[in-house]
């Protein structure tokens, strides 16, 4: 089936002619009619056009992802029985062995990657924001510490402050008196003496 016409091509495909026609000429493949030959190339060419268009990759589609194999060895081997004749057996050897895409796998192993990555990165994220919350906190404790050692630094000063005007005013108080009572002498009417009468005008 090298060469065939579009509509024996259409008929194996199972679509209808004018759709086939339509996907040739969307691939680029010049037909005129359903009498036109395809060539082998023509078929590829409209193949690798239509996995494009679905959305399916040529290396995905070209490179499967694992190949299994299959063996399978007879041999016949001849062991010796009591009587003295060999006897022939049959054994049968089957190996399987499953093949994986590289491709694939480094591509799962680097979303595996990423996974890691972003995981580690929340962790870090939520640490780091619990360390910076424990800091804040200890900030604020400390400046409300301060805060209430100046208030009550301050509470000292001004009660201290107010001793010493107080003490400094009594101390004015009691010098006044004192320099008052020397400035003043004040003289008292002894007992003994008469008190004499004022004489007459």
């Amino acid at each position: 089936m090298a060469e065939v016409t579009v509509s024996q091509f259409a008929e194996v495909l199972k679509v209808p002619v004018e759709r086939l026609i339509t996907q040739l000429d969307e691939a680029g493949i010049k037909v005129s009619g359903a009498d036109d030959i395809i060539s082998d190339e023509a078929k590829m060419e409209l193949l690798t056009h239509l996995r494009r268009a679905h959305g399916r990759e040529e290396d995905a589609a070209a490179a499967p992802r694992k190949i299994t194999l299959k063996r399978k060895a007879q041999q016949e081997i001849k062991v010796a029985s009591t009587l003295g004749r060999a006897r022939t057996v049959n054994v049968e050897v089957r190996v399987k062995k499953t093949y994986l895409n590289r491709t694939v796998l480094e591509e799962e192993q680097r979303q595996r990657q990423e996974e890691v990555d972003r995981a580690r990165q929340a962790e870090e994220s939520v640490r780091l924001e619990a360390e910076r919350r424990e800091a804040e906190l200890r900030d604020a404790e400390r400046l409300e510490r301060e805060r209430l050692e100046r208030e009550a630094q301050a509470r000292v000063d001004e009660e201290a402050r107010l001793r010493a005007e107080a003490e400094a005013q009594h101390q004015a108080e009691k010098s006044e008196h004192v320099r008052h009572e020397k400035t003043e002498p004040v003289v008292e009417p002894s007992a003994a003496e008469p008190v004499r009468a004022a004489p007459p005008p």
